[in-house]
């Protein structure tokens, strides 16, 4: 016979949580979070971008801020008029990477701090940046009234994707990854670089307050009681 809730809270209390071999870490459940579950207590995960081979890792929580998260809403909330629509040229098999060029300079956050703050005189990469050359195409294009031709994004495509080349039909929603990925390595770049920034901290750059995503699992142990865990 199933024992009642409290009575397994108390054994997971005495001591059981230690021992248990289906609690540890087992790259899909955190026991830490799994016993905040199970004892009902809320639990704060970060969350991060799915990477462009398509994996994610579970991440602690962050501890040093990159990006402080309440900046990130008065860009959410940026009251500042925006500009009309500007067309971008097609330079030859660029539908792809314009349309996406055109959701990202419309993504508010994003549009308020390249025009309000901006991010190269912050920048440190002694190459071609992505984000930098995308703060000059979002200036231009809140300055412009006739379409224009983002060429000068279009032909650093293998810098932004590996498998991305100038003149062929790409997919618009790789295309868009890739982006993405490009602009957090680039803001991870002005606190040393990926490898020098710990996996919780790099939760929270300003790329991924915007763009980040959480998956929340749910299961139930033998007996009822329910556990979750954050992918």
């Amino acid at each position: 016979m199933d024992c009642s809730e409290a009575c397994q809270r108390s054994h997971w209390n005495s001591g059981h949580k230690t021992t248990c071999k289906d609690f540890k870490l087992s790259g899909k459940v955190n026991s830490t979070q799994s016993v905040s579950v199970l004892l009902g207590k809320k639990s704060s995960t970060a969350v991060s971008l799915v990477s462009a081979n398509g994996t994610s890792k579970m991440l602690n929580p962050s501890k040093q801020i990159l990006f402080p998260y309440e900046e990130f809403v008065e860009l959410f909330n940026w009251k500042k008029p925006g500009f009309p629509p500007c067309g971008l040229l097609n330079c030859g098999n660029s539908c792809f990477a314009n349309v996406v060029l055109q959701c990202l300079a419309y993504t508010q956050p994003l549009l308020a701090y390249l025009l309000e703050k901006g991010h190269r005189t912050e920048c440190r990469r002694n190459d071609w940046c992505f984000l930098c050359e995308f703060q000059t195409h979002v200036e231009r294009a809140s300055q412009s009234h006739h379409p224009f031709s983002p060429i000068n994004i279009l032909s650093r495509l293998p810098n932004i994707g590996g498998n991305l080349g100038y003149g062929k039909q790409e997919d618009a929603h790789e295309f868009m990854r890739f982006a993405i990925d490009t602009m957090q390595s680039v803001c991870l770049d002005e606190f040393g670089g990926e490898k020098a920034v710990c996996p919780s901290s790099q939760e929270t750059t300003l790329i991924q307050h915007i763009f980040g995503g959480r998956l929340q699992s749910q299961g139930t142990l033998f007996g009822g009681a329910a556990i979750g865990w954050l992918d």
